[in-house]
């Protein structure tokens, strides 16, 4: 969401409690896309606005199964397309292979798991959004509703009713 374009108001509130009886109260209101901004991870605030799971595990799982499959892939093509025949033993054998399946196995995992973080958290951003406020990361937790002028009031209400320290209108 670019706040650069949308108009909405920023609350910005003391505790982290007051912050997350203030997204319950404005999801009750039918105010869904809300921005967030916390001094310090708060798993609480995620609850609050319905995020239960991360999607970069299933970014992590598609890592290991891919490079645990090449670990196998790759090393029993180059048995195949070499065959090395010694002591009547089988060309493509699991045993030599588990090495390189378990070091791919870790590299891709890995490897996946950077590139989802960073793509579902929206990194890296060169430049902040204009509803940032430099308090956000010292002491303060702030709330950023973005609302037509339709909505800009009745959001400016929901948020009156909380425990917000300060209100701001964007435009």
């Amino acid at each position: 969401m670019n706040t650069s374009e949308i108009a909405g108001v920023i609350a910005q509130y003391g505790s982290m409690d007051s912050t997350r009886d203030a997204i319950l109260t404005l999801r009750e209101a039918g105010f869904e896309d809300l921005e967030i901004y916390s001094p310090i991870p708060a798993p609480d605030l995620e609850e609050a606005m319905g995020i239960y799971h991360s999607p970069v595990r299933l970014w992590a799982l598609i890592g290991g199964i891919t490079g645990c499959t090449l670990g196998f892939l790759l090393p029993a093509g180059a048995s195949l397309a070499y065959p090395l025949v010694t002591q009547g033993k089988p060309i493509v054998s699991l045993p030599p292979f588990i090495v390189v399946m378990f070091e791919l196995t870790v590299l891709l995992t890995g490897i996946f798991s950077l590139f989802a973080m960073l793509v579902h958290a929206r990194k890296p951003k060169l430049k902040l959004a204009p509803s940032y406020r430099r308090e956000f990361s010292v002491d303060r937790w702030g709330i950023f509703v973005p609302a037509d002028p339709g909505r800009r009031a009745e959001a400016e209400r929901v948020l009156g009713e909380t425990a917000a320290l300060s209100l701001e209108v964007t435009a």
